[in-house]
């Protein structure tokens, strides 16, 4: 039997349509414990956007490590791969659409917005990735994980 990358993924995608706002929401509200803790909103979101642009690069090279050292893709790493990558991508690719000044004291509206739209984008980015896990890992029983 070989491991489906890419039908877990597209179950992730579907749940991350719904989920963009719950994952902003916390995005601010680690915004609000960060404030409670004396830490400028600037340097909260700067800090964040640096953390999560960095994991988003490090996860997809960690799970391709993880899958060939342990020559065992399972549904448990890939969804914890999909979680992170996506919240990191999110998070990432914000700060190409907004800056600090408009998300610590919003203007023209937006407050967060961004970040909804940004999760929406990183779904095909996911996919993407399940695709490239496919053509690399494709050719692997998971039983034995010996080429076939």
């Amino acid at each position: 039997m070989k491991f489906s990358f890419l039908k877990p993924t597209l179950i992730s995608c579907g749940i991350g349509i719904f989920i963009p706002g719950f994952t902003a929401i916390l995005f601010f509200l680690f915004q609000l414990l960060t404030d409670k803790l004396n830490i400028e909103c600037e340097i909260y979101w700067k800090s964040l956007w640096v953390l999560t642009t960095l994991t988003a690069v490090a996860t997809p090279i960690i799970f391709i490590k993880n899958i060939e050292k342990t020559k065992n893709p399972t549904l448990t790493k890939l969804t914890i791969f999909n979680f992170v990558e996506y919240i990191s991508l999110q998070a990432s690719l914000a700060q190409f659409f907004t800056n600090v000044n408009t998300i610590c004291y919003g203007s023209g509206g937006q407050n967060g917005i961004e970040l909804v739209f940004t999760a929406w984008l990183a779904l095909p980015i996911l996919i993407c990735f399940s695709f490239l896990f496919k053509f690399k890992f494709g050719k692997f029983d998971t039983k034995s994980f010996k080429s076939i």
